[in-house]
């Protein structure tokens, strides 16, 4: 049984979602363009600030969708030193019980 990511329908769907996200990116963009042009230089407004995030969350989002689709929810093999089952832990050498070698001086 494929999983809901493989199906033709959610593969079309995800890359139809994000286009729509990138449309609605446009007219966040237009929104804020003209927002921000519409008066002489000044500081920007929290309603613009938001407007910008709003603006970085949807392109991010969008081209994801987009472009990778539902290969966003493969899995990937994880290296053994990334994985949660560590055996042991890594003991580090704190107290060492041999002595430094002394430190020789330039002449």
């Amino acid at each position: 049984m494929a999983t809901w990511h493989e199906t033709l329908a959610a593969r079309l769907l995800l890359r139809l979602g994000g286009g729509t996200l990138l449309s609605a990116a446009w007219f966040v963009g237009s929104r804020l363009y003209s927002s921000v042009h519409a008066h002489p230089p000044r500081a920007a407004t929290p309603a613009e600030l938001g407007l910008c995030a709003l603006l970085l969350l949807l392109l991010v989002t969008g081209n994801a969708l987009l472009f990778v689709g539902a290969g966003l929810w493969q899995q990937v093999a994880v290296p053994g030193r990334w994985s949660a089952g560590l055996i042991e832990p890594r003991l580090f050498e704190l107290f060492r019980q041999e002595e430094p070698a002394p430190l020789q001086h330039m002449k």
